[in-house]
């Protein structure tokens, strides 16, 4: 099981709930195209999860150490 590193949170309101999903949508694609520039699969390091309140969009522990450690960056 990966350990995440939240990138992106959208806070759902009533009446807006498709709003936040198209946005989370949109995020999640910018960093699945980042994860295939660095030569990582987008579908192990890339995640979207909705709860009760929020959407999020997170990055796999291997690729937040890449751009941690100035391997990646290219954002």
């Amino acid at each position: 099981m990966n350990n995440w590193t939240w990138v992106f949170r959208w806070r759902k309101k009533e009446g807006k709930e498709e709003e936040a999903r198209e946005t989370t949508a949109k995020v999640r694609k910018h960093w699945e195209e980042i994860a295939l520039d660095q030569g990582l699969d987008p579908a192990k390091n890339v995640t979207l999860q909705e709860f009760d309140q929020e959407i999020r969009v997170g990055i796999s522990e291997e690729m937040d150490e890449d751009f941690s450690l100035g391997g990646g960056g290219n954002i």
